[in-house]
C-alpha cells in the first residue's frame, strides 16, 4: 500500500530518532549505506522531509540532516504524506471511473472503511512508536542486545 519511498522515509527516520545526540547532523550517504538503501534515491526522499519541515538539512562539510520535530510528535502519516497522499486518494479498488457513496462498486465500503482505519492507525502512530521496534524495520536497537542464533525472539509486542 505504502510506496517505497514512504518505507524508506519511515526507516530514515527511525534511525535518525535512534542516534544519541539528535542535535548532530548525519550524512544521507551514511544514513544509505547503514540501511541498504541507495544513496542517492535516500537524497531525495531525505529533501522532499526537510522541505516538509520534518528534517532540516545543511549543506558542506559539517552538514547532512537532523530531525526538526519530537518523534513523539511526530505521526507516521505527517511522514508519509508527501510521498503517498493517502488522505487524498479516492481510487476504486476495481478500477471504476466513478466510485462514491452514491455511486459505489461492490467493493467501495469495505475499501472506504478499510482506508480510514489504516488512516486512523498512520494518525496515532508517531515516530517515536517505531523507534521503540527498531527490528520491525530491519536494523537493531542500540537498546537492545540481540539474540542469540537459536534462541526464540519476542516479537509479540510489535503486533
Amino acid at each position: 500500500m505504502l510506496t517505497r519511498s514512504s518505507e524508506y522515509a519511515l526507516r530514515a527516520l527511525t534511525y535518525l530518532s535512534l542516534q544519541e545526540d539528535r542535535t548532530q547532523w548525519v550524512l544521507a550517504r551514511h544514513i544509505a549505506s547503514e540501511l541498504g538503501i541507495p544513496s542517492p534515491f535516500l537524497a531525495k526522499i531525505l529533501q522532499t522531509l526537510a522541505s516538509a519541515a520534518i528534517l532540516e538539512s545543511q549543506r558542506g562539510r559539517r552538514g547532512g540532516f537532523r530531525l526538526t520535530r519530537n518523534p513523539d510528535r511526530l505521526s507516521l502519516l505527517e511522514i508519509i504524506e508527501p510521498f503517498d497522499r493517502l488522505e487524498s486518494q479516492h481510487l476504486c479498488v476495481l478500477g471504476q471511473k466513478v466510485c462514491s457513496d452514491e455511486s459505489a462498486c461492490p467493493l467501495h465500503h469495505t475499501w472506504k472503511h478499510s482506508l480510514n482505519s489504516f488512516l486512523h492507525r498512520l494518525r496515532t502512530t508517531t515516530l517515536a512508536d517505531l523507534r521503540d521496534h527498531p527490528i520491525a524495520l530491519g536494523f537493531p536497537s542500540r537498546r537492545e542486545s540481540p539474540v542469540a542464533p537459536g534462541e526464540p525472539s519476542d516479537l509479540s509486542s510489535l503486533g
